[in-house]
């Protein structure tokens, strides 16, 4: 559904928004004359007034020259701050807090331009429930499950059976016909399993499990109470069309992530709270470099798991591990603390952003099932 246009103009509007945010040192030869901004006098390649650029160009080509400059390059800035992120990252946040900030990206249009970059790759890649990939399962597993499964199968078909004779009994009962659709449901699913089985597959897909909630949500059999008709019929909705919910979710989640520094900035000021010398600033400076890297984390662990069949470890140690050791690194150097206090400040950031990004990830669910 989602071809990755909308994505990929969002990182467009990133990178220019970064730019402008972060622009780059002026390079240009010195002019004279006034600006024609504000017509104070020019004596250098920008106007010490206003701060436009001293030279304007009119020319198409140069707009495109300036319109890849922006996303590409970052000027020199990318090259010094990436590689700090990744194995210094105290040393980032510290020489920008302290006011050392010329040779690095600024925190926001870091912030922004990764944040884009991620939702762009989500955006070309499929959503895995809605494909056709495999749960993993052992031999033995696979044994047990047949065996489990057939006899569930079993069960179904004989309450199938009793509903579907209840129910042409009593062919107006909306109860009965809610629980021959769901013993349908389970049926098939329960089919299916058993097929892949035999076949020496695995014993289900997501696709099958969203397959039998979108179907069951479209027939009316999907049986809901939140609290309020309409909330039932909109969450119906929502799961009668999940890769339509799945791209609202997508929309949703980098429109709204920003609320992820706001939401985290309070356990910072707590976790600091007796430090004098700290000041929010330094905490926001904190989550927004943070947060950038693991932006990249999670773009290079979905490019990996798309490209190449590497163990479940690699990846567990990707998001699991590389995370609290960034988040240490960080947290040591960025604050000048020691060993033991950037320890147990770390167990607790780590705590405090599982927290938060559940919190965050429930929201996004909620807004692209109700919105």
């Amino acid at each position: 559904m989602d071809s990755g246009i909308e994505e990929a103009g969002a990182l467009a509007t990133a990178a220019a928004a970064a730019r402008e945010i972060d622009p780059a040192a002026a390079r240009d030869s010195v002019h004279g004359g006034p600006c024609a901004n504000c017509g104070a006098a020019l004596a250098g390649a920008y106007c010490s007034a206003c701060g436009q650029k001293a030279h304007l160009h009119r020319s198409v080509f140069h707009a495109i020259e300036e319109f890849l400059h922006g996303i590409l390059h970052f000027d020199s800035k990318l090259w010094h701050t990436l590689p700090l992120l990744a194995v210094r990252p105290g040393k980032l946040t510290r020489d920008y807090v302290m006011g050392r900030r010329a040779r690095y990206i600024a925190p926001v249009a870091l912030f922004l331009l990764t944040i884009f970059t991620m939702f762009l790759v989500f955006g070309f890649l499929p959503t895995p429930a809605l494909e056709g990939t495999d749960l993993q399962m052992s031999g033995k597993d696979r044994q047990a499950a047949a065996v489990a499964i057939g006899e569930e199968l079993t069960g179904l078909e004989a309450n199938l059976a009793q509903a579907r004779a209840k129910q042409a009994a009593d062919p107006a009962s909306d109860a009965l016909r809610q629980e021959v659709v769901r013993l349908e449901t389970a049926q098939s699913l329960a089919k299916a399993a058993k097929q892949r089985l035999e076949g020496g597959g695995t014993a289900a897909s997501p696709a099958d499990v969203v397959g039998a909630i979108s179907g069951a949500a479209r027939t009316g059999g999907l049986t809901l109470d939140v609290g309020s008709e309409d909330l039932n019929a909109k969450v119906r909705r929502a799961l009668s069309d999940p890769e339509f919910m799945f791209y609202k979710m997508k929309q949703k989640g980098y429109k709204l992530s920003f609320l992820l520094v706001p939401m985290s900035l309070p356990w910072m000021i707590l976790l600091f709270a007796w430090k004098r010398d700290v000041k929010t600033y330094d905490h926001v400076v904190f989550l927004l470099y943070s947060i950038s890297f693991m932006s990249m984390l999670v773009i290079l662990t979905t490019l990996l798991a798309a490209v190449f069949e590497l163990p479940r470890q690699v990846y567990a140690f990707l998001l699991l591990v590389v995370p609290v050791l960034h988040m240490f690194a960080q947290l040591k150097e960025g604050y000048a603390l020691g060993w033991f206090s950037a320890a147990w400040r770390t167990i607790v950031v780590s705590s405090f952003a599982l927290v938060t990004l559940t919190v965050y990830f429930m929201g996004i669910l909620l807004l692209g099932m109700l919105d």
